[in-house]
């Protein structure tokens, strides 16, 4: 089999294996005919495996071949003169370790919270905000622009807050969720500006535009001091609202109120 094709395969199977999952989840639920817990728990199995595989054979091969950067480019979301905002997926050996480990934690939150909520009311719903964090995960690891960058981060920031806010029938959850939430839109406030002037700098969100010419970090970049200076701070700022970093680190002892396979 041609090299490029097994790339471009177990790249695209890597990322189209949570999609899949949320989707069977999601239009199920929103059918009003969720899945037993039994099929729940096989659908998330296969999916960890394939996705496991299908990543692990990306790396491998990447080792074996000694390449480090595999750009998969899917297409353009919109064009508008002088800008456009492209869903660009790129597997190098920082990225791919990253997505085998969101598979393998997963996995493993997976498996355990399906005995943990056994029989739970909120089987389903828990499942079906997992299905969608762990795609914002894996589109957050692979992405190659800010856009793609940002779809998986708004995925893992609203399911993130919605687990946090899990148990609904109780005053307390639901305004822990709202505080993580809050802490969130600051975070996302900071990343927007950052995509914006990276898009009024370079013309696109492309993160290889960063580094400009030749191999990181000898490479010319396309930006100056300041203008890399001012982007950097403002992904630094989103990147320790997300994480909990100080001064955003209130919310997550808060977080603990959500389910403990979420914790």
């Amino acid at each position: 089999m041609n090299n490029d094709l097994v790339f471009q395969t177990a790249g695209l199977i890597s990322v189209i294996a949570p999609c899949v999952l949320l989707a069977v989840l999601g239009i199920s639920t929103l059918l009003d005919r969720p899945l037993g817990e039994r099929w729940t728990t096989r659908i998330i199995q296969w999916t960890v495996w394939i996705g496991l595989a299908a990543s692990c054979t990306m790396l491998a091969q990447m080792l074996l071949l000694g390449t480090r950067h595999v750009p998969i480019e899917i297409g353009n979301w919109a064009v508008v003169p002088h800008f456009h905002f492209a869903l660009k997926l790129v597997f190098d050996r920082l990225s791919v370790p990253l997505v085998i480990l969101s598979f393998l934690l997963c996995g493993t939150i997976g498996a355990f919270a399906s005995r943990y909520l056994h029989r739970d009311q909120g089987y389903n719903r828990f499942f079906v905000l997992y299905a969608v964090f762990l795609l914002g995960m894996i589109l957050s690891s692979l992405a190659g622009t800010s856009e793609t960058l940002f779809t998986g981060w708004e995925l893992v920031g609203l399911s993130s807050a919605l687990l946090v806010a899990f148990f609904q029938e109780r005053v307390g959850p639901v305004r822990n969720g709202l505080r993580v939430w809050v802490v969130y839109r600051v975070a996302d406030a900071a990343f927007l500006v950052a995509a914006v002037a990276l898009h009024h700098m370079v013309g696109e969100g492309d993160f290889a535009r960063l580094i400009g010419s030749g191999v990181w970090p000898q490479g010319q970049a396309s930006l100056s001091a300041n203008q890399a200076l001012f982007v950097g701070l403002l992904l630094l700022a989103a990147a320790a609202g997300k994480s909990a970093l100080v001064p955003f680190s209130g919310w997550l002892p808060r977080a603990m109120e959500g389910p403990t396979p979420s914790s």
